[in-house]
């Protein structure tokens, strides 16, 4: 800014007089520029975050049918990335395992939950919030034209994914404990997201179990689980509900 001052002194005042005009125009041409550039930033993340999910979706939904076709020993990693259209590695950035293609959904789900705690009303308890995800219908829609997509009782009869989903449970109640502790302002060390975490997970288990051994009562006995929660957890992250 020096150099401009001492410029400027030492320029007649017609000049200046053109320079500070010319800034006058200028800076608000630049400003616009700088909002276009954000706005269409902001455009460009949506764009690439909707291209992530159409990949990812495309990859679990390559694995469900080629799952149909093969059965789980005939499919491998590679060829579910052929059938997405990606190559061997594009598969790697969003799944760790071929079984954690099959588990997607249970990511989907995760997400829905956290979504569900965060975008709530504050006088509404988590629990509340979070049980009309926990029982929507987790298996996939039945279409009459295409082969209908394996269930999840299916699936967890083979070992290696009903081992990898009980893998996945903690990474999944950590997350939803984090949520927890962020939504209702958590100190470090505050044990009730835990707490409220484990239940939460704990029920979805039941769910799952059912799933597998009483597929027609699984939507039951979720239900039977989350009232038996609503006991103890029913005001829980509610303002105005007793005290933590």
């Amino acid at each position: 800014m020096e150099p401009v001052r001492r410029a400027l002194a030492s320029t007649p005042g017609s000049a200046v007089a053109l320079i500070l005009l010319h800034s006058c125009i200028l800076a608000p041409v630049q400003d616009s520029s700088k909002r276009d550039t954000g706005v269409m930033s902001q455009a460009e993340a949506g764009l690439r975050a909707r291209k992530k999910q159409q990949t990812r979706q495309a990859l679990i939904e390559a694995a469900l049918r080629l799952y149909r076709e093969r059965g789980l020993d005939g499919v491998t990693v590679a060829e579910i990335a052929k059938e997405a259209n990606v190559a061997p590695r594009t598969f790697f950035g969003y799944f760790e395992t071929k079984e954690d293609a099959f588990l997607g959904r249970g990511d989907d789900r995760l997400d829905l939950l956290i979504e569900a705690i965060r975008s709530r009303d504050r006088r509404t308890p988590i629990l509340t919030a979070v049980r009309p995800v926990l029982l929507q219908d987790r298996e996939p829609h039945r279409r009459q034209q295409q082969p209908a997509s394996p269930s999840l009782s299916e699936l967890l009869h083979h070992p290696s994914i009903a081992g990898r989903l009980r893998e996945r449970w903690n990474r999944w109640e950590d997350q939803l404990a984090g949520a927890i502790a962020r939504d209702i302002g958590a100190g470090p060390g505050d044990p009730e997201p835990r707490v409220v975490a484990a239940a939460i997970t704990g029920a979805i288990r039941v769910a799952a179990a059912a799933a597998l051994e009483q597929p027609r009562r699984r939507r039951q006995i979720a239900e039977r689980a989350f009232e038996l929660l609503s006991s103890g957890l029913s005001g829980y992250g509610a303002k105005g509900s007793k005290p933590r």
